[in-house]
């Protein structure tokens, strides 16, 4: 049957005997339903092909069916708008070839699915609107019990997560996994799920591979999900080039195009380059190592690192969102940049004692991790001025301000504080007139021509050995206001043997760790990349090439 056929097919009346043959189902939109194929006598359950085309007046989805007990098959779809959607089958069984089902989605009040958006942050697929991603993990997801597990969901809703990371085990029940992120996906919560089970072999799996995520997209992506990839790829023997395949699969399998990333312990930009991920996961807060990326890459950003308040509000001031942490200094962050327009806020430099987010002529967000005295340039109107506790929320309100250049020092130098200075009418009046960007977030072009350059790789200068950590240095040949502060990005690659760059130093100078893990053959040769960010937030790169040996 040809598309045209198949489309004519779609635009006649649904009814008669050849639509009733098959399963149907009426579901809220962004809700999955299941529609079951059971198996005839004689039949062979071993490697049925079966897959679903869905079709709305707008939107196709091919679903594929994953084997559901010895003798089902099941498809599961998530109609993303409301009214009729016509699906036809394809399958290597000839009974189901080609015939014509029918499944009713009703209106809900579903903001949608999670897609990225304005660059570096996120929205509902169904509303275009505003999401504040805010997760934690749940631990041992399918092994605990059901009561367990219940609670923790509670408690962590109670707390305002929006996301809760699963990991699925390499022997995990998948029936009972994909149940329990129904049960998170009940609560109004995306569950971000990371895939312990992915074969790791090179050639010998890859068959394997490619059959285990065809089954776990297939499983999973009618639900409320993400995808994080594998757990930290810099600890997987050939890591890259496995999650690589296994994100390529998922990019092509997953009908819905949830965001896709790996865990790391450090930054999975190493695998960027790869072309199948749209988000940037990281294991550290160190600005040295987000927020100098945050720089160099289009994608919004995830910290899997937090673990203190002073974690999240530097991940906060490096453009991430989080993605761990517990206690009411994360209920206090949530509530905070709710009332933020966190979706357009980018790191702002023209600021002194502390560091800051912005939407400029909008709001400023600084954070004071050592309270002192803040300077801060913004643009010449009237603004609300107020102190914040992030341990709890508790707002003190100073006095208003009006001109181009802010003074200010926190009510005490007990703790940590957030000062925010805004125009809050104004964001009153923007939300009147909504837009999701009020302005085109710009994208920064690195400067890399050494004429231009106002530092210089000092050390290492000569050949590296694998036994001994050499020391690094970045020289600043000509000081400025702007090089009186740096975030420095020290990255290590050898690229023939294709596991990507690591992160091997921070900061303008220390030893330079090489990971035997991107080591296949020695001698070799080691690209090293110098990443700066001054204080004006201007972007540099340095590219260095070194003979690596024993």
């Amino acid at each position: 049957m040809g598309v045209r056929h198949w489309a004519i097919l779609v635009a006649l009346p649904i009814g008669g005997p050849v639509w009733g043959q098959l399963p149907t189902c009426t579901v809220p939109t962004w809700s999955a339903c299941d529609l079951a194929f059971d198996l005839e006598a004689g039949e062979n359950p071993v490697g049925v092909e079966l897959h679903g085309e869905f079709r709305s007046a707008k939107r196709t989805l091919l679903i594929r069916a994953f084997r559901d007990g010895d003798r089902r098959y099941v498809l599961r779809f998530a109609p993303t708008e409301p009214g009729e959607w016509a699906y036809r089958l394809t399958s290597s069984l000839k009974r189901f070839d080609g015939q014509l089902g029918k499944a009713t989605a009703t209106d809900s009040d579903s903001p949608g699915f999670v897609k990225v958006a304005n660059v570096h942050h996120f929205a509902w697929e169904g509303t275009n609107k505003q999401h504040l991603w805010m997760a934690t993990a749940i631990e041992n997801f399918t092994t605990i019990p059901r009561s367990d597990f219940d609670n923790a969901v509670t408690q962590r809703s109670a707390e305002k997560f929006t996301h809760l990371r699963v990991t699925i085990a390499k022997d995990a029940d998948l029936r009972e996994a994909a149940e329990r992120v129904r049960a998170i996906n009940a609560r109004g919560i995306v569950a971000d799920i990371v895939l312990g089970g992915i074969p790791a072999g090179l050639a010998s799996d890859r068959l394997e591979r490619e059959r285990y995520m065809t089954d776990i997209a297939a499983r999973f992506s009618a639900l409320n999900i993400t995808w994080m990839g594998a757990p930290a790829f810099e600890n997987i023997p050939n890591g890259k080039a496995i999650v690589k395949d296994a994100g390529t699969l998922l990019a092509k399998l997953d009908p819905y195009n949830h965001p896709r990333t790996s865990m790391a312990e450090t930054t999975s930009a190493a695998l960027v380059g790869d072309q199948w991920m749209n988000l940037l996961s990281y294991g550290t807060p160190d600005p040295n190592v987000g927020g100098v990326e945050h720089q160099f890459y289009a994608m919004p950003a995830v910290n899997t690192g937090i673990q203190s308040e002073r974690d999240l509000w530097n991940a906060t001031m490096n453009g991430q969102y989080p993605a761990s942490g517990s206690g009411k200094y994360m209920t206090v962050w949530f509530d905070f940049m709710s009332g933020n327009r966190y979706w357009e806020l980018e790191p702002y430099f023209d600021v002194d004692g502390g560091r800051a987010v912005a939407l400029e002529d909008v709001e400023y967000i600084v954070y004071v991790e050592k309270p002192g005295p803040v300077e801060l340039t913004v643009e010449d109107h009237g603004y609300d001025v107020a102190w914040i506790n992030p341990s709890t929320g508790e707002r003190i309100k100073a006095k208003g301000y009006k001109g181009k250049h802010f003074t200010g020092e926190p009510p005490d130098k007990s703790h940590d504080w957030v000062l925010q200075v805004s125009r809050e009418g104004h964001k009153e009046g923007m939300l009147k007139s909504w837009k999701f960007e009020s302005r085109r977030v710009p994208i920064q072009e690195i400067e890399t021509n050494p004429k231009n350059m106002p530092f210089e790789v000092e050390q290492p200068d000569g050949d590296i050995s694998m036994k001994i950590s050499p020391r690094y240095s970045l020289k600043i040949v000509r000081p400025t206001r702007a090089t009186r502060e740096l975030l420095v990005e020290w990255t290590g690659e050898v690229v023939l043997d294709g596991e990507g760059f690591r992160v091997a130093g921070t900061g303008r100078e220390g030893t330079l760790h090489v990971p035997a893990s991107i080591v296949h053959r020695l001698p070799g040769t080691l690209s090293v990349r110098v990443s700066i960010l001054n204080a004006n937030g201007k972007a540099y790169a340095i590219d260095k090439v070194y003979r690596l040996g024993p």
